[in-house]
């Protein structure tokens, strides 16, 4: 893969996360049921998205198959609170809580693996950390966790994650057309 379909994968993948982090925070204001439905959709959206890229991009990326999983389990946890809304939501989240310590380490090793590659590649580094942060706090609060915590806390992580890949993406062309 050249580093001209990378940057145009963490474009794509920026662009994602932003659109679904922002419906994720605007969108459910109207009642909590939609919020569920939200955060349902988004989550399996992002988790299909992370399987297809992980497998798309599995020559270029080492940590390829903990991305297939925090996908999964991404999907997972969607398609649960889609069909089962009340089916266990302690479980869900913990869920939740676990792809966010997966995703964590998985931000990490795209850190380490594109350091050179990207810049401002370190406020990918602060995502991990945050990240971690996240799947810490709602694994320690989880039998009280409520659903618009969760769905709160992924919308900060989808925009957040959105911003960071699109400046990454930005900062190397500009760069590179230097």
């Amino acid at each position: 893969m050249t580093e001209n379909k990378f940057l145009n994968i963490v474009s794509i993948e920026g662009l994602l996360m932003l659109c679904l982090g922002l419906g994720m925070l605007i969108l459910p204001k109207i009642s909590m049921i939609s919020f569920g439905l939200t955060i349902c959709l988004s989550f399996i959206a992002y988790g299909g998205y992370k399987i297809i890229n992980a497998i798309l991009t599995r020559n270029f990326s080492r940590q390829y198959i903990l991305d297939i999983i925090d996908g999964l389990i991404l999907a997972i946890s969607g398609i649960l609170l889609f069909v089962a809304p009340v089916f266990d939501i302690s479980f869900i989240m913990g869920l939740v809580g676990i792809y966010f310590i997966l995703k964590s380490l998985s931000s990490f090793a795209f850190t380490v693996q594109t350091r050179k590659t990207l810049n401002f590649w370190w406020l990918c580094f602060f995502l991990s950390i945050m990240e971690l942060f996240f799947g810490f706090l709602i694994i320690v609060i989880l039998p009280s966790a409520a659903l618009w915590l969760v769905g709160i806390l992924a919308g900060i992580d989808f925009i957040l994650s959105g911003i960071i890949y699109l400046n990454m993406y930005i900062s190397t062309k500009y760069i590179q057309g230097l």
